[in-house]
């Protein structure tokens, strides 16, 4: 049996890094950096509920409005209201806090793509 020659066994081991790289650079495509650091800012900005103000824009009896308001929250809805948010926001961290590690291990494995494309590509010189 013939032995496959040294430069057949380094175009194959090139290619199987090729191959490697392509494929995960394609499931990272679509995935940039930037837009995920955008994304994990805007969902940080709006990780924390809390109900709305009591406003009118009556100049008359805006005063009253905005008392009956507090007041029919505060008796009727408050019981309700407050543990609706606390879950709420204990879930928004919890995505936040994930999304954050997604983000940081997406940028992980793009610096190892790239890594490993400096290395074939070196390897790729060498060999010529």
């Amino acid at each position: 049996m013939d032995m496959p020659s040294e430069d057949s066994v380094d175009s194959e081991l090139v290619e199987d890094l090729r191959d490697g790289i392509e494929r995960r650079r394609s499931q990272l495509a679509g995935q940039s950096s930037s837009t995920s650091a955008a994304g994990l800012h805007e969902l940080q900005s709006t990780e924390f509920l809390e109900e709305p103000p009591a406003v009118s824009a009556r100049p008359v009896i805006g005063s009253l409005i905005v008392g009956s308001r507090k007041l029919f929250r505060h008796l009727f809805l408050r019981w309700y209201t407050v543990p609706l948010l606390r879950q709420q926001n204990g879930f928004n961290r919890n995505v936040t806090l994930s999304f954050r590690d997604v983000v940081q291990r997406n940028q992980k494995l793009q610096r190892e793509v790239n890594d490993l494309q400096r290395r074939v590509e070196s390897l790729e010189r060498e060999r010529d």
